[in-house]
């Protein structure tokens, strides 16, 4: 039988087509019944080439989110961790970082994306939204931890100085947010700080600080952890800053926060510390404010990101806080000798809160109630302290409770509220310079100065416990018109001074760290340009009627090729006032005196007053006059200073 090769040829034709079809409709129906696994094949080239045409690695809040800051090389991400990147030259590339970020956080496998989705939380809703992806396809992907927090405010929180420590100097700032609960306690307190460990002393904290050889992190802990940490440890004084976020707004925060969770940044003490790494969250929260292009110079210091963050017009009012310090001392100001003492001998165990009313000597009821506050307030505080054991505090504080409850609540005549000192943020600027004009031995002279930061004894407006002076860098040069002669007559490096008036119940040290170049005369009447150390220790009681009265021991290592030796060691005594006389003026008076003992042997002496009037804000006007004898050179000076704050 002949073979028609023309039918089979067809009938082959026929069968492969129909073939062709089938599957078509078979790719069909798959891509019907289960759109998002084809689509997904697709997804990543298609978002990176919407990503590119939109040119989103140039976004504003792509480089929020990864805290990008312009460099004269281009970029470079402000956190240090690896771990916060995907690329590998994700620091300095935010275009390579876009693209790696897109492809695995959009990646087809549900399972693979899902650690990366959480990690990244911030990124990928932004990306969402950004690339305007269908939300349905990627359902699965999302972050429960997150997603449950439901937000209503935030707090940025200040708490002030505290000269005891170096890390806090300069005071600090953290971010709480509230949720359901009404009570501030009990809201999630966002921290950024160094990473130094327990038993770092300040000096090694002070040097690892400045040069970057801290790691710091981001922690989340409950708002009360930290209020015992600041308010009744560390005797600092807490202001809260209530922000006008919204809760949408919030959500991007704590979005942002979860991506930095773990994550570190190298820690430098004077810019990129506590105050300048949560700028990054509220531009987070709100990108529509520039803060963080705001402090690009060598200082960044807690109150001035405060001020700006006003100024961004994000703070809706103010709330006080005081420390436990500050509360017993309110007490203790309220009360007699007498009462202070029956309050001590209650704390110690040797008399009844009960006995109050029957002791030989009994206090009346209204002062009775506040002995008993002083006595809870400070039994409270030993045990936070470890001064007292728990056993022993359960007691004495449960009894004095006991007691306070038969008086009732005092009378509003007696119950007086702690006086809410100045809002930080109203006070001056933090850099100052400073127009001089003066006489020195008769020798008309005038002199610019300029000091990046922060505060003196003379100030009226940070510490308003007025014994704290922190300055650094006070540059200090000066033209005498009799020989026409241009003379640099300082450059201090550090000067801190902590004078901490002792009480019933406190009893703290006063200190002094003072190293630059100054000039005095050694061997000619201009002087010499030296090195020196000063540092000292002492006591000091804070007088109705004279001020803040202290007395040092102090100890000075000067260097110089003008003396016969090339250095002098010595002690000396230094003993002062500070007085706030007005709310616009401020004195001080101090003499001191130095036996230089080893290499070149000598004497100093020198007595000082002066005086600083407040005209404005960012204005204040000081004279000063100074007596001092070095070697056989007597020299008297005095000058009349414009500071300008800016």
């Amino acid at each position: 039988m002949a073979v028609n090769h023309k039918d089979t040829k067809k009938r082959y034709i026929v069968f492969a087509c129909r073939v062709s079809l089938f599957c078509k409709l078979v790719l069909v129906s798959a891509y019907i019944a289960c759109p998002v696994a084809f689509a997904d094949r697709q997804e990543v080239a298609d978002l990176l080439s919407i990503a590119q045409d939109k040119g989103l690695f140039r976004d504003r809040y792509w480089h929020i989110l990864m805290h990008y800051e312009k460099t004269l090389f281009g970029v470079n991400s402000n956190v240090d961790d690896p771990s916060f990147f995907i690329a590998p030259d994700g620091k300095t590339n935010p275009q390579s970082e876009l693209e790696a970020t897109i492809s695995t956080l959009f990646q087809e496998d549900d399972k693979a994306a899902e650690p990366y989705v959480c990690r990244f939380y911030g990124r990928f809703m932004w990306l969402k939204q950004a690339l305007m992806v269908d939300s349905e396809m990627y359902a699965n992907r999302m972050c429960a931890e997150i997603d449950n927090i439901l937000p209503v405010s935030a707090t940025l929180v200040f708490p002030t100085y505290y000269m005891n420590n170096p890390a806090s100097m300069f005071g600090h700032t953290l971010l709480t947010i509230s949720t359901e609960y009404k009570n501030r306690r009990l809201a999630y307190a966002v921290n950024y700080a160094a990473q130094a460990g327990n038993t770092v002393d300040g000096l090694s904290f002070a040097v690892n600080g400045l040069f970057g050889l801290y790691k710091g992190y981001y922690s989340v802990e409950p708002y009360y952890k930290k209020i015992q940490e600041y308010g009744d440890i560390h005797h600092r004084d807490i202001w809260e800053y209530t922000l006008n976020l919204t809760p949408e707004e919030l959500k991007w925060l704590i979005r942002h926060v979860k991506e930095l969770n773990g994550v570190y940044t190298d820690y430098f003490f004077f810019d990129e510390n506590c105050s300048f790494n949560l700028l990054f969250l509220i531009e987070a929260a709100r990108p529509s404010v520039d803060l963080v292009s705001q402090f690009q110079g060598p200082f960044v210091f807690p109150l001035d990101t405060i001020k700006a963050i006003k100024s961004a017009g994000l703070i809706m009012d103010e709330r006080f806080r005081p420390s436990k310090v500050t509360r017993i001392r309110h007490l203790i100001e309220s009360l007699d000798d007498p009462a202070i003492d029956s309050a001590a001998e209650i704390i110690r165990g040797r008399i009844s809160p009960m006995d109050l009313g029957v002791i030989s000597v009994p206090h009346p009821p209204d002062q009775q109630a506040k002995i008993l506050d002083l006595a809870a307030e400070q039994l409270q505080y030993l045990y936070v302290k470890k001064t007292i054991d728990k056993k022993t505090y359960q007691e004495r504080f449960l009894e004095t409770l006991r007691a306070r409850s038969r008086l009732g609540v005092m009378s509003a005549e007696n119950a007086k509220k702690i006086p809410i000192p100045p809002r930080p943020e109203r006070g001056h600027d933090s850099k100052r310079i400073s127009l001089v004009g003066g006489l020195r031995d008769g020798n008309a002279f005038c002199e610019l100065r300029f000091r990046p930061a922060f505060t003196d004894l003379l100030d009226m407006d940070y510490i308003h416990q007025q014994g704290a002076q922190i300055e650094f860098g006070d540059a200090r040069l000066r033209y005498f018109f009799s020989n026409h002669r241009f003379q640099l007559q300082q450059i201090d490096i550090i000067d801190i001074i902590s004078i901490s008036g002792r009480d019933a119940f406190f009893k703290p040290l006063s200190w002094k760290v003072d190293t630059g170049f100054h000039r005095k005369p050694i061997d000619s009447r201009e002087g010499s340009l030296f090195y020196r150390l000063n540092t000292g220790t002492g006591l000091a009681v804070d007088y109705p009627f004279l001020g803040l009265s202290y007395a040092m021991v102090i100890g000075e290592v000067d260097f110089t090729g003008a003396l016969k030796e090339n250095f002098a060691l010595g002690p000396g005594l230094i003993c002062g006032m500070v007085k706030k006389v007005a709310p616009f003026l401020k004195s001080h008076l101090y003499g001191e005196v130095k036996w230089f003992m080893a290499g070149d042997s000598h004497t100093e002496s020198a007595i000082a007053f002066s005086n600083n009037l407040k005209v404005s804000k960012n204005n204040h006007f000081s004279v000063e006059l100074k007596w001092e004898h070095v070697r056989h050179w007597e020299s008297m000076e005095a000058s009349g200073v414009w500071h300008f704050f800016f």
